[in-house]
């Protein structure tokens, strides 16, 4: 991709999330609670902030929660370094089936505030976590249960205060104030996202390391700039190679704004992946006519970026239009390399009708259905290394089990274990080609296609008889 000409202010915000990273880890554990019994791990040292989670239990059924791990199951850092934080990943990798994947949240919605959206309540991973232990374990779903560690969320508390403690000075009402009415409290929000974003990095660079693969259950959609960042440099560390990423994106907004205008933030994550020069290539699907403008749209097509409106996708049948399937297919020809890049996919919540988000939901979207097999269509094909699923935003005034809050998580844990069994299937090795990859001869389309032509076959020989 080609990278944007030199700018002070582009200049700056990379030179500040690119410099050398803090050492230590501030991460709260998730704990899980199984049965009646008392949380595992006993008593929690001086060093860990933790929160519990209960598995329900339920005769005659075994929950997801009984087999995912968490770092309590398995062997908690020394201290908040990075390099004792390293070595309780190593060990839980190697412990018992051995963990590929690990779940984290981030909490982290002051981009979303920089790019006009709403800050969050800070709910959506444990919506998430709670949904996620507490479903029903299907056939065949142990082998990656048992592979997936259940890590916990990012603080930034520090961070967040002390734009607390500016907004109490000044008397602004964090709430209601738009960017642009305050410079000084404007300054701060630009410098603390900036923060949020290397603190996310540091966490995900040492998973990446491991050779583990994040999954990322965020509250902005500006995380993918720390978990992208994040991984390019852990893969860098584990391969003794400068590795980039192709990422691919549903979302009804192209996330692709310049980075001259308001910082870091939701609508410029994949742009300054760019700036910095670790997106090789970057394909988005589902962009809503109505909510994308103009410079944004030139900046995707001079950078030679996939992408694809609604309106180019439509229910199965249409003429002229591709389908689902098709176009995950165009999609993945568009993020092929010849190179060793990293692979990722992020999900925004607003690409989906009828769910809420911390920016603008979906009028025009695809439905829950056809999300989840665009996840497992792109997963079956590309084999991401992390998932970025952002911007769900829980009601606070609602219990995270009830109503739209357990819509909510449920539908975030089923595309975390669509993404989960998709990743750990066995790569096919016979099949019609795609580009270099192959494409599942055993697809369900496929078989009905052949099923159709035989059928057809049958009847003519009938026929003749």
């Amino acid at each position: 991709m080609a990278k944007p000409g030199p700018s002070s202010t582009v200049e700056c915000l990379t030179s500040k999330l690119t410099r050398p990273l803090n050492s230590v880890i501030n991460l709260c554990l998730t704990r899980l609670i199984r049965g009646s019994g008392e949380p595992l791990g006993g008593n929690i040292p001086e060093n860990v902030t933790s929160f519990d989670i209960r598995v329900p239990v339920r005769a005659g059924q075994t929950s997801a929660g009984d087999h995912i791990r968490t770092l309590f199951d398995c062997e908690l850092p020394s201290d908040k370094e990075n390099e004792s934080f390293v070595k309780s990943l190593e060990k839980a990798q190697l412990s018992g089936s051995g963990i590929r994947f690990v779940v984290l949240g981030s909490e982290n919605t002051v981009g979303k505030w920089l790019n006009g959206g709403r800050r969050g309540h800070g709910l959506n991973y444990r919506c998430f976590a709670q949904q996620f232990v507490s479903g029903p374990m299907g056939p065949g779903q142990r082998n990656f249960y048992e592979q997936t560690l259940l890590l916990g969320e990012v603080i930034y508390d520090d961070i967040t205060s002390q734009l607390n403690e500016l907004a109490q000075a000044e008397g602004i009402d964090q709430t209601t104030i738009k960017y642009g009415e305050n410079k000084a409290y404007d300054r701060m929000v630009e410098e603390a996202s900036v923060r949020c974003q290397r603190r996310l990095a540091n966490i995900v660079r040492c998973i990446a390391r491991c050779s583990l693969r994040p999954i990322c259950i965020s509250g902005g959609n500006e995380d993918i700039l720390g978990l992208g960042y994040g991984v390019h440099l852990g893969r860098t560390i584990a391969r003794g190679t400068t590795t980039n990423l192709t990422l691919g994106n549903l979302d009804c907004h192209g996330d692709y704004k310049s980075l001259e205008e308001r910082g870091a933030h939701s609508g410029n994550g994949f742009s300054f992946l760019n700036a910095i020069g670790c997106l090789k290539k970057y394909a988005v699907l589902g962009l809503s006519p109505y909510e994308n403008r103009e410079a944004m749209m030139e900046r995707l097509i001079s950078t030679n970026c996939w992408y694809r409106f609604l309106d180019d996708i439509t229910v199965i049948g249409a003429t002229g239009r591709p389908t689902l399937y098709q176009t995950v297919v165009d999609m993945t020809r568009a993020l092929e390399t010849d190179g060793g890049e990293v692979p990722g996919l992020c999900v925004d919540i607003d690409v989906t009708e009828d769910l809420p988000t911390v920016s603008c939901p979906a009028t025009l979207g695809l439905t829950r259905l056809q999300v989840h097999e665009l996840v497992q269509e792109f997963t079956r094909y590309n084999k991401p290394f992390f998932l970025l699923i952002a911007e769900g935003m829980p009601d606070p005034l609602v219990p995270l089990t009830d109503g739209v809050n357990r819509t909510l998580g449920k539908y975030q844990s089923n595309l975390v274990s669509c993404f989960l069994t998709n990743c750990i299937s066995v790569p096919h090795t016979k099949g019609e080609v795609l580009g270099k990859r192959k494409i599942d001869k055993g697809d369900r389309r496929e078989r009905e296609k052949r099923g159709k032509e035989e059928r057809k076959r049958e009847k003519k020989k009938r026929e003749k008889k």
